[in-house]
């Protein structure tokens, strides 16, 4: 049961389903983007007052709810190191350096739509599919990427 109701989590969002049968993207992207500057904003706080030097990452991987079309998690991390390029759900990369300057380096969709998009190009941003073949490749980071105080991480 969950708490302060009578129904179990899967009856409460079957019953959530069948209240929002789809979405259109353009509803939701306003709501994402906003949740996303508020934990960037939050975590760039966070290691501000750690004293944290150097250049950091964030890392933001999005899941959808299996019983709930419109439902989505956003699992928010701080890493020293760029995360590799093996996720299996929509993921966004932005590098911080010293003094808070915040730079978007990625947006990765989960598995099946990077491979629809990578066997469907031509539908697609062709800087964007650039993008996504060299993330494949491994070929996005630099070796500082990998370095903390000088040292391989």
């Amino acid at each position: 049961m969950v708490r302060g109701s009578d129904k179990t989590y899967g009856e409460l969002m079957l019953t959530a389903r069948a209240k929002t049968e789809r979405q259109e993207v353009g509803e939701t992207l306003e709501a994402v983007m906003a949740q996303f500057k508020g934990i960037i904003e939050d975590i760039v706080q966070q290691e501000y007052e750690r004293g944290t030097k150097g250049k950091y990452y964030i890392h933001i991987w999005v899941q959808k709810e299996p019983y709930a079309n419109n439902t989505l998690h956003i699992y928010p991390q701080s890493r020293r190191t760029r995360p590799s390029p093996y996720q299996g759900h929509d993921h966004y990369l932005w590098s911080v350096e010293d003094g808070g300057k915040v730079t978007f380096l990625w947006c990765i969709p989960n598995k099946e739509t990077l491979n629809y998009i990578l066997n469907n190009p031509s539908k697609f941003d062709k800087n964007y599919v650039r993008m996504l073949r060299n993330y494949c490749s491994d070929k996005i980071e630099q070796l500082s990427d990998y370095l903390v105080d000088g040292k391989i991480a």
